[in-house]
């Protein structure tokens, strides 16, 4: 198991290695680089999911000028994104 908070993106590359290559997981706990592994998923989906973010806020619209006009509409659309984002960045993930 890591030690340290590896984050969102580096637990779900975790449950891949555990469930379609236990093989490779078993690796890199016996050779004690689990964490960097899973930090460096980590720290690249964390930039990944950022930039995918904002790409999606500016082909829809959801920008401080919705916030101002329609808190509303730019939390549901804000959600939304975020959903896109996670499962297209899990579908990468899991591949």
């Amino acid at each position: 198991m890591v030690e340290k908070f590896c984050g969102v993106w580096g637990h779900s590359r975790e449950e891949y290695l555990k469930s379609e290559n236990p093989t490779m997981y078993k690796m890199l706990i016996e050779t004690g680089e689990l964490e960097e592994y899973l930090n460096g998923y980590q720290e690249a989906y964390s930039t990944k999911a950022s930039n995918l973010t904002q790409k999606l806020e500016a082909e829809n619209g959801v920008n401080e000028e919705l916030y101002k006009t329609d808190a509303l509409e730019w939390i549901l659309e804000s959600e939304k994104i975020q959903e896109v984002v996670k499962e297209t960045l899990e579908k990468e993930i899991w591949q």
